[in-house]
C-alpha cells in the first residue's frame, strides 16, 4: 500500500473514532451513526482492494521479469544468427536469410 493511500485510511479510521467517542456533541448536525459504519465499511473495501492491487502488481512484476528475460534471449539469438550469415554470406544474399542490415 502507497504511503499515501495508507495514511489517508488512517486519518479516516482516526476521524471516524473521534466522531464516535463525541457523537453526543455532533448528532445533530447531519452525521449518523449509520454515516460513520458506512465510511467504515468503505474503508475495509478499499483495503480489501488495495489488497488486490498490491497482489497483481506483484503478478505483473513478475510477467515482466520474465518477458524481459525472454526478450534479451531473443535478441541475443538474433544478433548471433545474423552474424552467422553475415559471415558466410555475400552482403547481396542478407536480404534472402531476412537480414535487412545494410553493413
Amino acid at each position: 500500500m502507497s504511503k499515501t493511500y495508507s495514511d489517508q485510511l488512517d486519518k479516516a479510521k482516526v476521524l471516524i473514532a473521534g466522531l464516535r467517542r463525541n457523537y453526543e456533541q455532533i448528532r445533530n448536525r447531519g452525521i449518523s451513526l449509520e454515516n460513520l459504519t458506512d465510511l467504515e465499511n468503505a474503508i475495509s473495501e478499499a483495503e480489501i482492494l488495495n489488497g488486490e492491487v498490491e497482489r497483481l502488481r506483484s503478478e505483473i512484476n513478475e510477467a515482466l521479469a520474465a518477458a524481459n528475460k525472454k526478450l534479451i534471449t531473443i535478441k541475443d539469438r538474433t544478433l548471433e544468427y545474423k552474424r552467422i550469415v553475415k559471415r558466410y554470406n555475400d552482403m547481396s544474399k542478407w536480404a534472402d536469410f531476412g537480414v535487412m542490415d545494410k553493413r
